[in-house]
């Protein structure tokens, strides 16, 4: 009778850590999204922040590199995140039992797409550089200004916020892209000279400060390219 009973109560003493194992997601993950336009090839690297989940997502073909996503929900076998862009887009997948998969679908604009991410190894290390160095406060508030691309202006907003350790954070807003909350890898200041690092889009912003810390004149890179841009502080709307 004891040893029906050990038996038979075995394979439930092994059931919750099959169930943990499946409900793992952790690791750097790679698939192709087909799109009307060919592959979109994506990398997803999913791992724990201390006490929480986190991930940062690479699209080489737009030039986005360790992009952090935000809007990230990983609840069981379930992996949902979002992406600043236009027509809100989002995926939503599920882990396959043996952990080898996410399968799920990319939605943006009304339209979906299907999308499977394979398990390629444990996740990459995520390297946090310094986030600022120099006198940086002065920046901290709401800038705009607008890139002529070979005749389509393009709206950016960079916002700069102080935390209680007295660092800024900043990122960027790339208005008529309907790109939000990009954000700014490091922030430095020699002087008036001011240097941004874009890190998500392999971009990269200098420039100098006028005197009274009202606008920054300077030029923007990416992808090889340069282009003049001058951002000026957005005033605080007054409150009635």
């Amino acid at each position: 009778m004891k040893r029906s009973l050990a038996l038979f109560v075995a394979p439930f003493l092994l059931l919750p850590a099959a169930v943990l194992a499946a409900a793992n997601p952790s690791g750097l993950w790679e698939g192709a999204m087909k799109t009307p336009n060919g592959d979109l090839g994506i990398k997803l690297n999913l791992h724990r922040d201390g006490d929480k989940w986190a991930a940062e997502i690479d699209i080489p073909a737009q030039n986005v590199t360790a992009l952090p996503l935000t809007d990230l929900k990983v609840e069981g076998a379930s992996v949902a995140f979002g992406l600043p862009g236009p027509g809100d887009p989002r995926y939503d997948g599920k882990l396959a039992d043996d952990g080898k998969t996410i399968s799920g679908n990319f939605s943006q604009g009304g339209g979906s797409f299907p999308l499977e991410l394979k398990w390629k190894s444990e996740p990459r290390a995520v390297v946090k550089a310094p986030a600022n160095s120099g006198d940086v406060q002065v920046l901290e508030g709401v800038w705009e200004g607008a890139l002529d691309a070979n005749g389509t202006t393009l709206h950016l907003r960079f916002n700069f916020v102080k935390n209680a350790d007295g660092s800024i954070t900043g990122t960027i807003d790339s208005l008529d892209q309907g790109a939000n909350g990009i954000p700014i890898t490091t922030i430095a200041r020699t002087g008036d000279s001011i240097k941004m690092e874009v890190n998500a889009v392999t971009g990269s912003y200098e420039g100098n400060l006028n005197k009274d810390a009202s606008a920054i004149t300077g030029t923007w890179s990416q992808g090889g390219g340069t282009l003049p841009l001058k951002i000026e502080r957005k005033k605080a709307e007054k409150k009635n």
